[in-house]
């Protein structure tokens, strides 16, 4: 990739993580804060971490992108009041190699390392047990923002809880978010016992994972999506638990090849094809049922289980993926499930596979959040695929789910406003708070925010 300069602006051509929106940009990547507030000469701006959203949240057309990543110093660190503070840029693997030598972690670990903290808030992201850890905004204590109008400020629940909620999972759009102060749990060791429960559908799973996920680390599934009517939806319930003992900082964050949108869409061609989809899936469920029923992990291929297999993503090429993620009220699974996999198989979608996990919460504003299952489902983007998709819309809104807006490129405005109640509320208070519309996105221009 070109080296930018610091200043002037230069131009770039940013694509999202799934593949599905690439656009020519003006780019900046700051190393100074007086860099970061600078006149713009009141041009849209937005803000960029590592880059790894589906949704192109963090570039548009016509806003300045302020690539940040390299604000990620350690600001503060008190082990025994368990509370660390560090510049927005700093990721998951740079946290957790510093909070581990005190046996401390954050409770909510989305699902790759290099994530930075300033992404994991402006999408309030959930990680592998959101039935018991919540989402991110609830590790989080306060967060210091800049906003061309209101200069810096530090935001909390206590002193400006309408600023907080509107931040978190308000996707970048409230300001450049410079540090965070974060609550961290006990980290009893660096190793995880995994049990592995066989089922039929993932409606058989839903029970099963529900009733896991109370005293486990994670309870998710997995499930063979390819559009075959005999083998569709037969999967493994993963089941995990930390196992006290002594931490290695080797251990809990080892050496990995970081993925970028730009080495994912490397290949130019997919190899994700009906043939490779239906053998790779046969290939995965035979592997997975031949393994002995509990295995050891270490703690880091665990709560990432994509770092050291990211040829699942390279293998989409160029063309690109599709990430539907839905959280379903649980009056509402057993049609949506069912429904589901009628569409996938009647339109021989290249599906590949499909997850669930239990979700407790509440929703507001445009946070990805409530009481329900969530349902992921990962397919090779085609035009096959994204008219499905518009079906699975039509769905989630008939059983009164809610679309995850930062995992699909191209969820359109109508949609948003069918599911999330607050909607219009999230557009109010966003510009009462910036009535000028400093901020702005590829996603925040397409959901008319």
């Amino acid at each position: 990739m070109r080296q930018f300069s610091l200043n002037p602006i230069d131009r770039a051509t940013l694509v999202s993580f799934d593949g599905g929106i690439a656009q020519p940009v003006l780019y900046q990547r700051p190393d100074r804060y007086r860099l970061i507030q600078s006149d713009l000469s009141r041009r849209p701006r937005i803000v960029r971490g590592g880059g790894y959203s589906y949704a192109a949240a963090s570039f548009g057309a016509g806003s300045v992108v302020q690539d940040v990543r390299r604000f990620n110093r350690l600001l503060r660190f008190d082990p025994t009041a368990r509370i660390v503070e560090v510049e927005a840029a700093v990721t998951l693997a740079d946290l957790l190699t510093i909070t581990s030598r005190a046996g401390l972690c954050l409770p909510v670990q989305p699902g790759y390392p290099a994530i930075t903290i300033g992404g994991c808030i402006a999408a309030n992201v959930h990680g592998k047990n959101p039935s018991r850890e919540g989402t991110f905004a609830g590790s989080l204590i306060d967060l210091t923002l800049f906003h061309p109008d209101h200069g810096v400020v530090r935001v909390s629940r206590e002193n400006s809880r309408g600023l907080f909620d509107l931040t978190c999972g308000g996707y970048g759009l409230t300001g450049v978010i410079l540090a965070a102060t974060l609550r961290l749990e006990p980290l009893a060791g660096d190793r995880v016992s995994i049990r592995r429960t066989r089922v039929a559908n993932p409606l058989e799973a839903v029970a099963v994972a529900r009733d896991l996920a109370g005293d486990s680390l994670f309870a998710y599934t997995w499930h063979d999506a390819a559009p075959r009517a005999r083998s569709f939806g037969r999967g493994f319930v993963y089941h995990g638990i930390l196992k006290s003992g002594p931490i290695e900082a080797a251990n809990v964050v080892p050496r990995y090849r970081v993925l970028t949108s730009a080495a994912r869409a490397r290949l130019p061609f997919s190899l994700w094809q009906p043939l490779t989809i239906r053998a790779f899936t046969s290939a995965f469920w035979h592997a997975e049922a031949s393994r002995p029923e509990v295995t050891e992990s270490t703690l880091f291929d665990a709560i990432f289980p994509f770092a050291r297999r990211s040829v699942y993503f390279r293998l989409f090429g160029r063309p690109g993926l599709a990430e539907y993620q839905a959280l379903i009220p649980h009056d509402g699974t057993e049609t949506f499930l069912h429904e589901l996999r009628h569409l996938i198989l009647s339109t021989s979608a290249p599906a590949i596979m499909l997850s669930v996990k239990a979700f407790k919460g509440a929703q507001r504003l445009l946070r990805f959040d409530g009481d329900g299952i969530c349902v992921t489902l990962d397919l090779q983007r085609s035009a096959t695929t994204l008219d499905l998709l518009r079906q699975i819309d039509n769905l989630t809104i008939a059983v009164g789910g809610i679309p995850n807006i930062i995992k699909d490129s191209r969820l359109p405005k109508p949609v948003v406003q069918a599911c999330y109640p607050e909607y219009e509320r999230f557009r109010q208070e966003l510009c009462a708070f910036d009535p000028q519309r400093v901020f702005k996105s590829e996603l925040s221009e397409r959901l008319a925010l």
